[in-house]
């Protein structure tokens, strides 16, 4: 269970049970109470990436750390952890409340709670890969996913104990903070042993990945704007009849960021011991893998999607075509990370900037002047908009590699091989 197909295996199966979550709160929950969901599930993602570099710094570093150096980065991101809980609390729970309706203000907390514990998942996550700790983090995934599809339950009473869409609410955060509870229960995780900072180990995780933090919170920016936008204008019903793309895209991104996770400190490895040959076979790998994905994903829409929708989830066929509309610029995006993977192992992140702030940029762009001319955009124009994005910040990507590795050609999917590999 230690392997590398092992890991990917277990980590699509998750996915079925993410696909299963979905579908029960599709089947029980109204559109209204699915945009709920929708807005929720975006804030805990941001609220998830509110980690100011210490969750892409310290797993770089992690990759190669000693023993010791290790606990310090674990002592730092802990106290980071505590800070982040303790600040967005304050603000999470005045603006719980502040709110008139009990219903939201309990959602708004459950918000909070589940981004903390996001954020300290992907730490655990990081650093039982960085360790290569493969089966625990296959173990505790799937208790945590388990754990989640477990609170839907409440929703099979025709009357359930709690409103359905904060059940629904409850059990999205359920899953971070099951994993956060086993992780350090079971010792799997890597657990602090005192909270304090470094400043010279702080200045080294910065500069591995404070660049990577903006990147990645102008990047998952996007869709809470996106869903704050549709809510706003079209309504919450409107948004939830964009809950099944919604699904679709959290699928989707599941795999390739597996195989990513998996990848990365292999290359890292063979980089540093300037093994040319095997850092190019790794990456040559990683992008056939993702290929293949992406191929089988493209023939399951083509083949699949519509007869299956039909099926089991009829009143959302015609909800389908936003999936198809998010599909192409979904494809082009992951395809990208094969090559930026360079990015990552080179600690240069300039380009992750200029894509994702440069999508972001066009996305609050966008909505800002369709606001200002008082013309909402349709659901069309949306998912349209979020496609188009996504395809432009992955070419934006690979031109952005390719002119990185200039200086590392051996990072280069393609091309000749660099002179030191062929001697």
């Amino acid at each position: 269970m230690n392997s590398r197909p092992a890991f990917v295996a277990v980590g699509m199966a998750i996915n079925a049970l993410v696909l299963a979550r979905g579908v029960i709160l599709m089947l029980a929950l109204s559109y209204i109470d699915l945009g709920y969901v929708a807005l929720v599930q975006a804030a805990i993602t941001f609220v998830g990436m509110l980690h100011f570099g210490l969750l892409n710094g310290g797993y770089r570093l992690l990759c190669h750390a000693g023993p010791r150096t290790r606990q310090r980065i674990v002592d730092l991101a802990y106290t980071g952890f505590a800070a982040c809980a303790a600040a967005l609390s304050v603000v999470g729970f005045g603006v719980a409340a502040a709110m008139s309706d009990p219903i939201i203000a309990h959602i708004a907390a459950f918000a909070v709670v589940g981004g903390v514990a996001t954020l300290m998942r992907a730490w655990m996550m990081n650093a039982l890969l960085a360790t290569q700790r493969l089966g625990a983090a296959n173990a505790i995934n799937a208790l945590s996913s388990l754990a989640s599809v477990a609170v839907l339950t409440l929703l099979i009473p025709q009357e359930p104990i709690a409103p359905p869409a904060l059940i629904a609410v409850s059990a999205i955060a359920a899953q971070p903070l099951v994993f956060v509870a086993l992780g350090l229960a079971t010792g799997s995780a890597l657990r602090p042993r005192s909270f304090k900072v470094s400043r010279w180990l702080v200045r080294m995780v910065l500069r591995a990945g404070l660049s990577l933090f903006v990147a990645g919170l102008a990047l998952q920016g996007i869709p809470l704007v996106e869903r704050a936008y549709v809510s706003r204008e079209l309504g919450l019903e409107a948004l939830g009849h964009l809950y099944l793309a919604f699904l679709f895209v959290t699928l989707f991104q599941m795999a390739p960021n597996l195989i990513q996770q998996v990848f990365l400190a292999p290359v890292v490895e063979r980089w540093r011991a300037k093994d040319t040959s095997a850092v190019r076979r790794e990456l040559r790998r990683f992008f056939a893998a993702t290929m293949a994905y992406c191929g089988a994903v493209a023939l399951a829409l083509w083949v699949l999607a519509e007869p299956l929708v039909a099926l089991a989830l009829p009143q959302y066929t015609a909800d389908l075509r936003w999936v198809y509309g998010l599909a192409p610029g979904l494809i082009v995006f992951a395809l990208s990370a094969p090559f930026t993977l360079s990015c990552n192992v080179m600690i240069d992140y300039r380009w992750y900037l200029i894509a994702y702030m440069g999508g972001a940029a066009v996305t609050l762009g966008v909505f800002g002047a369709a606001v200002m001319l008082g013309q909402a955009l349709s659901l069309d124009q949306v998912v349209g908009l979020r496609s188009a994005g996504l395809a432009l910040m992955g070419l934006t990507l690979i031109i952005g590699s390719h002119r990185l590795t200039v200086r590392a050609p051996e990072l280069r999917l393609f091309g000749p091989a660099p002179l030191t590999a062929r001697a």
